[in-house]
């Protein structure tokens, strides 16, 4: 059961249940990223092993509050962490819960304190909201979401599967303003790692639509 991802309704459930306490911790900026912005555009939200969270303002102190919530549906104690690494030598926190969900999935929720070590104010215009599954959340536009999605960095860079994935929320959104993705990467210097990723798909026969915009910054 644990090779397989996680069905939707539980990282939905688990969001459902940690919205509030961000809100009432004032945590009030918290930005949903990663595939699950992707499913706040989508029919059929995607199933997945994490829940992937821009939250300005975490503490060790609203971590704990989180887990006592997250008690209530899960096998055991979850436990939690904060590390600093670095991007591109910019400080990047980020928080984790660590859920074995009484389902039997392990899960993880990821609290991002900036983007990619820039303040996460600097998304504003790439951002809206979005009423889904019962909650008010602010998410990524699906042309920044496209962007982020092209810069997953090394070691896994963008995998065939992720790839594939992509591939179906474009078809899916349809109406992409490429001019709006190539802003996104050029404001966050993702050019390089952007290109990177593309010529190394094109070399095992994985396109990504619109890919061509993106290589000429249309």
């Amino acid at each position: 059961m644990t090779n397989r991802r996680p069905p939707a309704k539980i990282w939905i459930d688990v969001l459902r249940r940690i919205t509030p306490i961000l809100a009432e911790s004032h945590v009030t900026d918290m930005i949903l990223f990663g595939s699950q912005a992707m499913s706040a555009y989508m029919v059929r939200a995607l199933a997945s092993k994490d829940i992937d969270l821009i939250a300005p303002g975490m503490t060790p102190s609203i971590l704990e509050k989180t887990r006592e919530e997250l008690k209530q549906i899960a096998a055991q104690t979850p436990t939690y962490d904060h590390l600093v690494s670095e991007y591109a030598g910019r400080p990047y926190p980020v928080s984790h819960i660590y859920l074995k969900h009484m389902s039997g999935f392990p899960f993880v929720i990821e609290f991002f304190e900036n983007f990619l070590g820039y303040e996460s104010k600097r998304l504003n215009s790439f951002l809206t909201l979005k009423n889904k599954w019962g909650m008010e959340l602010q998410v990524l536009l699906p042309e920044a979401i496209i962007a982020t999605r092209l810069a997953f960095r090394p070691p896994e860079r963008l995998s065939p599967f992720n790839a594939s994935r992509l591939n179906r929320f474009i078809k899916h959104v349809r109406h992409i303003d490429w001019r709006i993705v190539n802003a996104f990467i050029d404001a966050f210097e993702l050019r390089a790692v952007v290109t990177e990723n593309l010529v190394g798909l094109r070399a095992k026969g994985i396109s990504i639509n619109g890919a061509s915009k993106i290589m000429q910054g249309e």
